[in-house]
């Protein structure tokens, strides 16, 4: 069910309230069932029980994986754009069609996660190897283990590759002289940056955005969903294309980024103010309104 927000409703079967940050107390109670996990899985390795060692090496990467993905979108769309001159967005080697534009941040890998990963998948490739090694020497029926530590092992290996990959990405993306990554919205249109490098940037003038249309898949259990925000642009040819904006990785909440591409796509008489503080006043008092509505919700 839709939500009545100002200027437009909560489309059907997003989240109203965004995601709460984890509490130090949740954080320390996982951090203590991974060192346990972590404390068993060796001990079993080192008390040579190679079935056990294994059985504890996937509930270890299960727990990994699960409370990584669950924790990455903690209470990180919550902040505003940034209105920045368009010139710090760019190599300066061409002069950006604006003076002033709000950039709607894609969020890096937070530190937490992305150590959780690493250290998490280095501790569970290291003990699955010397488990592998073991049912190798022995031999006989203790073979069959391999059947399940091989593949445990490459997963091992994928998680732990994933938290090296996302603390290069977070580096990156803090590095000074490296353009951060997300959607540019200015008096000419829309772009979307996705890589530093600008070979893969998109971007659309206002004319040529037909229609901003959201969905989203949602999840009956849990009542939540997994926004998708999608533009629907012409090109020269007069194509219309279908582009999917990541509003789930940006650091604003899905709602306000599918306001603004609306309001302004709709309202082409009012995009003098997107160089304007006016703009951000705007988008000030919706945010306003979209927490007033979270908070009758849960009273």
């Amino acid at each position: 069910m839709s939500v009545p927000l100002a200027p437009y409703p909560l489309p059907s079967g997003w989240n109203l309230r965004p995601a709460r940050p984890r509490s130090r107390l949740i954080t320390s109670v996982l951090v203590v069932c991974c060192l346990a996990l972590s404390a068993a899985l060796w001990g079993a390795v080192v008390g040579e029980q190679t079935v056990l060692g294994t059985i504890l090496a996937l509930l270890l990467l299960g727990f990994l994986a699960v409370v990584a993905v669950g924790g990455e979108r903690a209470g990180g769309e919550r902040a505003l754009p940034e209105f920045v001159n368009a010139l710090a967005l760019t190599r300066a080697e061409t002069r950006p069609a604006d003076s002033w534009v709000s950039f709607f941040r894609q969020r890096a890998p937070s530190l937490w996660s992305c150590l959780w990963l690493l250290g998490g998948g280095l501790v569970t490739t290291a003990a699955c190897g010397i488990l592998i090694v073991r049912c190798i020497v022995e031999g006989g029926q203790v073979l069959l283990v391999l059947v399940f530590l091989v593949p445990l092992t490459l997963a091992a290996v994928i998680v732990a590759l994933a938290g090296a990959n996302s603390l290069a990405v977070r580096g990156r993306a803090r590095w000074f002289a490296r353009r951060p990554r997300g959607l540019v919205v200015g008096r000419s249109g829309v772009t979307l940056y996705s890589f530093d490098r600008g070979e893969f940037d998109r971007s659309w003038p206002w004319d040529a955005i037909v229609d901003v249309v959201p969905g989203g898949l949602v999840d009956a259990r849990r009542g939540n969903t997994v926004p998708e925000l999608k533009l629907h642009a012409a090109d020269a040819g007069g194509a219309v294309e279908e582009v999917p904006i990541p509003v789930d990785a940006l650091e604003s909440h899905a709602w306000l980024v599918y306001t603004v591409l609306r309001f302004w796509k709709e309202h082409p008489e009012l995009r003098d103010e997107l160089d304007t503080s006016t703009l951000q006043d705007r988008m000030e008092s919706w945010m306003a309104e979209l927490s007033k509505a979270a908070d009758a919700q849960r009273g």
